[in-house]
């Protein structure tokens, strides 16, 4: 099965959300102190979080071998905003000193996400596109 560039991309993010899931299914001890999870964990339990993380991480796997990828970007789009605004309000409202610092980088993947997930694939090797908008109306 070929994976072309725009899957390749969402194996990036599926790998990078997995490894997150994992951080957040088991941090060590000093990680469970810190003001950010300490945050967390008054909304959720960090195994919420880090299901879905996870979940999005599967989604984004399983979508990079689909010919039509849209829900896996928009997994990745839609937890990257989630945990940038959850980033924010962990500065504003948490006393997370640097949550700020957090939500710049989250919201900036979930938009550079959103620019790769309008791109299109390029012609596979007969030639045809392997990827088409899903409002074209072919």
């Amino acid at each position: 099965m070929h994976v072309g560039k725009r899957g390749r991309v969402l194996l990036f993010f599926g790998a990078l959300d997995l490894v997150y899931a994992v951080s957040l299914s088991a941090p060590d001890e000093a990680s469970r102190g810190a003001p950010m999870l300490t945050w967390l964990a008054g909304i959720a339990p960090l195994w919420v979080w880090a299901l879905s993380w996870g979940v999005v991480g599967v989604t984004c796997l399983w979508q990079a071998f689909c010919r039509r990828d849209s829900i896996g970007y928009a997994a990745a789009i839609c937890l990257k905003i989630g945990w940038g605004i959850v980033s924010l309000g962990a500065w504003l409202f948490g006393s997370v000193d640097r949550g700020y610092v957090a939500a710049a980088i989250w919201l900036g993947l979930a938009y550079a996400v959103s620019v790769i997930s309008g791109w299109p694939e390029p012609g596979d090797l007969k030639g045809g596109p392997t990827w088409i908008r899903p409002s074209s109306s072919r």
